[in-house]
């Protein structure tokens, strides 16, 4: 009796087809299932020779408008035996919906189409907008004259840069410009510049003052010494320190261009080039002067007892009246650095202190 060999006939595994992938959403859908080890078929009407070379395989179908488009589309779910779509593109998307619900196909669509997800977006924004105006209200000890409009442009603008700063604190940080007196803003930490870009727009805003940022994106001025391993060590070592300042250059720059500015230095040497010349200039943000007199000030750097015990002796007694500090992490499971320097700064500057509250695991205090 002679077996009949039918592997050649076999389909292969459901897939996923993306289309077009060489559009920035598909290109990002692509590389997230590729992680879940999802089956995925790339397909574009468009050729990109270096996005083939990326995905491994780039599949040429025709326009959807085009006579052909149909006939090939089916021959590519029959081959490739394709049972979802995500499709980035709008008018690909109507297309695809209509044709397969006509045609009865069992094929589901990836997600709704893009014109809903902007829809629902935007939607999801506003209602964060609407569950933070009162807890903003609050921290602001008041009404804070922020609109909804630019409540929501700081939450979007936030939620593209990476970051650890959570949506609490960035609420508080609103808040507090509205009573900051005019100086300098000056951050201690920035990485890539999540809650920097917030203080330059804020500053902006409000006309506080210009803002500086001091970060030597150092692996050992990164290095805690107080946290766990995976903090002192496992995290610092995943850092690329030559990426950091560029990445953070290019998150501040469309906000902070002209009233921003940043040092490449440990809190010591940067407080004393402040200090001396009251000015930074590099090629990236120009030249900014300053005045010398903190309006607000974000500690957010080393997080060893010593080091934020330094930074507070370094830069607090720059802090003008009606000043904020905002120290970083005061509930930080990783160490109790912060905490210990805050509980300090609370009990010794108790009759200097016109109001102070714990939000998105820092401190805020505003000195009298």
């Amino acid at each position: 009796m002679q077996l009949t060999n039918h592997a050649e006939n076999r389909l292969p595994e459901p897939a996923i087809l993306v289309f077009p992938a060489t559009h920035p959403d598909g290109q990002q859908y692509f590389e997230i299932a590729q992680e879940h080890d999802d089956r995925i078929v790339a397909a574009s009407s468009t050729w990109d020779a270096e996005l083939s070379c990326q995905m491994g395989e780039l599949l040429i179908l025709p326009y959807v408008d085009e006579p052909s488009f149909p006939a090939r589309f089916l021959e590519l779910v029959r081959t490739r035996n394709i049972n979802r779509i995500y499709s980035p593109v709008a008018a690909v998307y109507s297309w695809l919906d209509r044709f397969i619900s006509e045609n009865k196909l069992p094929i589901r669509l990836v997600g709704s189409s893009p014109i809903k997800r902007e829809l629902v977006r935007f939607d999801r924004l506003m209602s964060k907008v609407t569950r933070s105006r009162r807890f903003i209200d609050e921290c602001a000890g008041g009404t804070c004259d922020l609109s909804d409009i630019e409540i929501a442009a700081v939450f979007r603008m936030a939620s593209h840069i990476y970051g650890e700063s959570n949506e609490h604190k960035i609420a508080a940080m609103m808040a507090i410009f509205c009573s900051a007196p005019t100086g300098d803003v000056i951050e201690i930490g920035s990485l890539v510049g999540k809650s920097a870009a917030v203080l330059a727009l804020l500053a902006k805003r409000y006309q506080t003052g210009n803002v500086l940022a001091i970060d030597p994106w150092q692996a050992s001025a990164a290095t805690q010494h107080d946290s766990p391993y995976t903090v002192r060590v496992g995290l610092v070592a995943e850092w690329d320190y030559e990426m950091l300042p560029q990445d953070f250059a290019i998150n501040t720059l469309p906000v902070g261009l002209g009233s921003f500015n940043y040092l490449r230095q440990e809190s010591v040497t940067g407080c004393a080039l402040f200090q001396k010349t009251l000015s930074v200039t590099n090629s990236t943000f120009g030249r900014v002067d300053y005045q010398g007199k903190i309006a607000v000030m974000h500690i957010d750097g080393n997080h060893d007892y010593a080091q934020v015990k330094r930074d507070c002796e370094l830069w607090l007694p720059m802090m003008v009246k009606g000043g904020w500090l905002i120290l970083d992490d005061y509930v930080w499971i990783h160490g109790d650095g912060p905490r210990r320097v805050g509980d300090t700064l609370l009990e010794q500057h108790a009759r200097d202190i016109e109001r102070a509250f714990v939000c998105g695991k820092a401190l805020f205090i505003k000195f009298n």
